[in-house]
């Protein structure tokens, strides 16, 4: 049921990622001259490619969510209906933060599938006959892709525990900016540059583990800061 509870809670918000992952393909197919593809994009400078890690990060924070708080407060009525009735559930606060987490992270891997899909329309409008080594390096882009942005979705987890929607949004997209401003910026911050890594695959032709070890060790920390608060936070 709370599976179920989650998904009727989230799907608004599904279906306008879906449509916000997708535009940029619509963009590429819209547009009379071609753009770069995969192989090209490798000769040119890696900041020009993380336009996608900037851009798909948003994701993962409009998908994030608390397990509790799944409702935007009401400035004149309150907090909304819907988050009493998840409060009385018989079950514990635990099980709903991690079911709506869960599900969160699970529409989130999903829909960044859709950003490798992107590149591949981006190397069919070029020219370029992708082959099989190809399409490796856009699982793995995608893989980490999923892996690195964990971090920007438990930061919207977070976030979401004690922030309206209204001022959650404003706070992860300039959280989001700072964040890929002061990676870029800072060179002795280059190894944990998660935005750089996201896309390096598409560069190294291998998978970053150790960005993809820092994303999955922040996330944990950021999920268990969450859990506690959730779990002693009065509603």
């Amino acid at each position: 049921m709370l599976w179920y509870k989650g998904w009727l809670e989230t799907r608004f918000g599904v279906l306008f990622m879906i449509a916000f992952a997708v535009f940029p393909i619509a963009l590429i197919l819209a547009m009379p001259h071609a753009n770069p593809g995969p192989q090209a994009s490798a000769a040119q400078p890696e900041g020009g490619v993380q336009f996608f890690a900037l851009y798909y990060s948003i994701v993962p924070l409009f998908l994030a969510g608390s397990g509790i708080k799944t409702q935007s407060a009401q400035i004149k009525k309150g907090l909304h209906g819907s988050m009493y009735f998840t409060l009385s559930l018989p079950v514990s606060r635990f099980r709903l933060f991690a079911t709506r987490v869960a599900l969160g992270m699970l529409q989130t891997v999903v829909i960044l599938a859709i950003a490798p899909c992107t590149i591949w329309v981006i190397a069919i409008r070029s020219g370029a006959r992708p082959d099989r080594q190809d399409l490796f390096l856009l699982f793995a882009f995608w893989v980490t892709l999923s892996v690195c942005a964990s971090a920007i979705y438990f930061l919207g987890v977070l976030l979401s525990v004690f922030l309206d929607d209204p001022i959650r949004g404003m706070a992860n997209m300039f959280g989001v900016v700072f964040l890929y401003g002061l990676l870029s910026k800072v060179p002795l911050l280059a190894p944990v540059n998660i935005f750089r890594a996201m896309v390096s695959p598409l560069f190294t032709r291998s998978f970053p583990w150790a960005s993809m070890g820092i994303s999955l060790g922040v996330a944990a920390v950021l999920g268990l800061a969450a859990l506690r608060m959730v779990q002693t936070r009065e509603y």
